[in-house]
């Protein structure tokens, strides 16, 4: 008799020790400034990747990934041997997880808000964005920079302390400094001349957040632009240590993300009235 495998089957569960619930917990008033109404959703998803990032419990995604291999059975059944698991992890070294969140439920405001939060704990000192074009570089950077600037969510992270309670918003045009958000398409990490991105940040990845948007082009093994985004992300020249992956379609071929720690489907979005059913 076949197993048939959901989705769900492969969604990484967290064993938080209190430090980091606590810390999520912490921004709570912030994360109600910054995600109101029907997209309340996207507080859990900020939390849980900060959780994963503050937490001691994990050194890496590979402790993640044993711990829940050892206690799924649907794991086991569809991978015997843990390092046939494990080979599915291009990051495992690494800090590095994957978000789901349906086209349209908002992805922008989730991106930011784990930047804000890791920089205010003084987790990282900064924070490289990825996405796949420019026209994506331009509406994050305008999202982005409507938050840096709203006098709400800064009131709340001086409240709290905040290390970067207002973080500036730039591209890879301008040096990169402690505190800064750099937004950029993944083709500027690769050019020469006009890119401050070895410079700033070569050497520096262990106090530095990568966060990718539309990070199924990261994971594409059909496309060549991807292998070379990977590579970077891989590269031991810059050391990242925490990186996440934001994407509406998780998937490597038919295969779901083995790192995914939240998700917030299509269906689920539809349901709940986030986004719209397709006539």
């Amino acid at each position: 008799m076949s197993v048939i495998y959901k989705n769900t089957d492969f969604i990484l569960t967290l064993r938080v020790e209190q430090q980091a619930q606590d810390l999520a917990a912490k921004y709570s008033a912030y994360l109600d400034c910054l995600c109101a109404g029907p997209y309340a959703f996207q507080r859990e998803a900020i939390a849980q990747a900060v959780r994963f990032f503050a937490s001691g419990a994990y050194r890496d995604t590979e402790a993640l990934a044993r711990e829940n291999h050892a206690r799924s059975a649907k794991l086991q059944t569809r991978f015997e041997r843990v390092g046939d698991y494990l080979e599915r992890f291009p990051l495992r070294g690494k800090k590095a997880v994957s978000l789901e969140l349906a086209t349209g439920t908002g992805k922008s405001w989730v991106l930011y808000g784990i930047a804000q939060i890791m920089l205010a704990e003084g987790l990282v000192d900064k924070v490289l964005v990825l996405c796949p074009s420019l026209t994506i570089e331009e509406g994050l950077k305008d999202k982005f920079n409507r938050f840096s600037g709203d006098a709400a969510l800064q009131r709340i992270l001086r409240e709290l302390g905040a290390v970067h309670p207002n973080p500036g918003i730039k591209n890879a045009n301008e040096p990169i400094l402690a505190g800064d958000i750099c937004v950029e398409n993944i083709h500027a990490v690769y050019e020469r001349t006009g890119s401050a991105i070895q410079d700033s940040f070569k050497g520096l990845g262990a106090r530095t957040l990568v966060l990718n948007d539309e990070a199924h082009h990261v994971f594409s093994a059909a496309d060549a632009a991807a292998k070379k985004w990977m590579d970077f992300l891989r590269n031991d020249e810059y050391g990242f240590r925490y990186v996440a992956n934001v994407t509406g379609t998780p998937y490597i071929g038919d295969d779901y993300f083995p790192d995914v720690v939240f998700r917030y489907g299509l269906k689920q979005a539809i349901e709940d009235g986030v986004v719209k059913r397709i006539d």
